[in-house]
């Protein structure tokens, strides 16, 4: 579980990145290729669950694409229609498909992976609305 120092309170906006998008410009000093603003809906299994709106999903997919083009194909498990995200959960945590749709205009991220909040000024590019 996060420190309790890094755990924003349910209901709060912050900007959430993980480590895959971490880079060291400097030794010792941590950048983020991108950061996603969202809304923290609470923790499970020790990490992050939150909401991103429209523009955060659209470009968090964008950058999970990359990265399974990258990697291989084997890696996508994330696309959007513009709607209606789908996301193939690893057999880790219980396998199979599962399809979000918008709830007020949010799509529900988190997913077991070590989502942390982040400062935006740490950010190369940051997507989403407060």
């Amino acid at each position: 579980m996060p420190a309790v120092d890094y755990e924003p309170p349910r209901g709060s906006t912050a900007v959430f990145s993980g480590r895959w998008l971490r880079y060291e410009p400097v030794p010792g000093f941590h950048r983020y290729y991108e950061g996603y603003r969202g809304t923290v809906i609470g923790w499970w299994n020790g990490t992050c669950e939150f909401t991103l709106d429209h523009e955060a999903v659209t470009a968090l997919v964008q950058t999970f694409a990359a990265m399974a083009n990258y990697v291989g194909g084997d890696w996508r498990t994330v696309d959007f229609d513009g709607h209606v995200l789908t996301i193939a959960r690893p057999v880790s945590l219980g396998g199979g498909v599962h399809l979000a749709r918008p709830v007020d205009g949010c799509y529900r991220i988190g997913w077991g992976l070590p989502w942390r909040p982040v400062d935006p000024r740490r950010c190369d590019r940051t997507f989403g609305q407060p």
